[in-house]
Parts: structure tokens; sequence; C-alpha cells
């Protein structure tokens, strides 16, 4: 028996969007992401994915997203002694399984808002050793208990697909925060232009919803204005990665030449210093 959508928050229901492209990604030959808790999770759920089906761009650049955040923090966990894994609006991600026996070598945190979690927990069960975190991720009481927790834990906060939903000054605060609690540890996020943040209404899968971008940067190392803490260290486009090839010829191209559209999407590393 399926479950019926309780999600009724505009850019909770986002996270179907990410669940259904690693779903149909995971069943391409070749994929670039094997991912078949999502496909089950797609299964149980009583919602027009249909609408989706479409969003090759969405399709290519979740899964590339994915891959590139998963490796990420594989890294991590082998490089740190007491890794602490924070997956601020998590949706219905299954990181954890993704990255396999390894995971067992860290702490998991997944967070969202209430009836996000509420649903994750209806449909993935926690292996002893990842927790859900059910708060905005404007509040920072949950930093606060999470530092308590984990005085001298390693941590490693992705921030994946959440941002450009937001105004800057939430943003900005969700930053502030961070850096201020947590030093010698890594952010890493995905963020959008100034253009795409206005034209939410021409994404291939956002328009589908009641979800509008307020966010968006030209700048990579605007966050390092936030807080002197903030070290940006890397920057990533879509079209750095031979995946992206997949979108098509005249999509690659267009990504390539025209600034507009090659710096929509791009992923970004910092560190708290």
């Amino acid at each position: 028996m399926k479950i019926s959508n309780p999600i009724k928050d505009s850019i909770g229901e986002t996270l179907f969007i990410t669940l259904y492209m690693k779903s149909l990604e995971s069943k391409k030959k070749n994929p670039i992401i094997n991912d078949p808790k999502a496909c089950d999770l797609v299964s149980y759920i009583n919602y027009d994915f249909s609408k989706y089906k479409d969003a090759i761009r969405s399709s290519v650049g979740v899964a590339v997203r994915t891959k590139h955040f998963d490796g990420i923090v594989k890294s991590y966990i082998e490089d740190h002694y007491d890794p602490i894994v924070v997956s601020i609006g998590c949706g219905l991600d299954t990181r954890y399984y993704r990255i396999g026996s390894l995971a067992k070598k860290a702490i998991f945190y997944d967070l969202d808002i209430d009836e996000v979690i509420k649903l994750r927990r209806q449909l993935i069960t926690p292996a002893e050793n990842n927790y859900y975190i059910s708060s905005s991720m404007l509040d920072p009481k949950w930093m606060d208990k999470l530092k308590e927790k984990h005085p001298s834990g390693d941590f490693i906060f992705i921030i994946e697909g959440i941002l450009m939903y937001f105004e800057e000054e939430e943003v900005k605060s969700v930053f502030q925060n961070l850096a201020s609690k947590f030093s010698k540890s890594e952010i890493h996020f995905d963020i959008v232009n100034e253009w795409l943040s206005k034209n939410s209404h021409i994404h291939d899968s956002v328009k589908h919803t009641n979800a509008k971008f307020k966010f968006g940067t030209n700048d990579d190392k605007l966050f390092e204005k936030y807080s002197r803490f903030l070290v940006h260290t890397k920057s990533y486009l879509y079209s750095d990665f031979k995946e992206w090839k997949r979108v098509g010829l005249l999509k690659n191209f267009l990504m390539q030449v025209i600034p507009r559209y090659k710096y929509a999407g791009r992923m970004l590393s910092y560190i708290i210093k």
C-alpha cells in the first residue's frame, strides 16, 4: 500500500524532484549513481512523479551533484578520526546507504523540517549511527545540541538543493552560525547564479512545483564576507564533469559558451578556520 504525500510545504515538496531523479538515473544503463533505495522509495509514495519525467537537466544535474557530494563525504570519513556528517535539508536522500560500509565509520545526522522528517521515519529506518533532526536549518538550537554532544567531533556539513529557496539574510544567518560554532569544519553546498534565481519558473523541474528561487549569487567568495572564519577552497561547474554531456549536444554547448547558463549552478567547498 502506497503512502499518501503528507508534504504541504512548497520547499519540502522539492524533495520529490531529487528523489525521482536519483531513481531515474539508477535505472539507466551505466548510471552516474546507483541508488536502489531511491527506486524503492518512489514506488512506496503516492505522488505524481510523471510531471518531472522530461526534466533531463535536472536528472543529470542531480546525479552529478549526488556523486560529487558522495565522493566528498567518503574522502572526509577516510581522512578524519571522528567524522560527523550532517545533511542539511536531507529530504529522502539515502547517502548513508550509497556510500556502503564506509558509513559505519562515521556518525550521520539528517536534518529537515518536521513534516519531512515524519515522512522519512515512515519510509527509512535509520541505522544505529544515523540520527534524524526535526528542525528548520535557520534555528541554531540544533547546532548547539550537536556541538554539545560532539565537542571534539570532525564535522562536515552538506547543504544540498536548498539554499536557493531562502532569502540571502536567512542563508547568511546559517553560515554565520555554523562559522561561529564549528571551527575546523567543512561546508559543501550548491548555489545558483543571480540570473537563475530570478527565473525558477523556467527551471525544468522546479517550474512544476510552487517553490520559488529567492537567493542566487555570481560571487563564489560571497560567503567569506559573512564571517572571517569562512574560507572558500574550490568551486565546481556542472559542465566540469564528463557526465554532464548526457544532457545532450545543444544543452552542453550552451553551458560551455553562454556565461549565464555556464554559471547557473555551481557546487562550492568552504572550510571554517
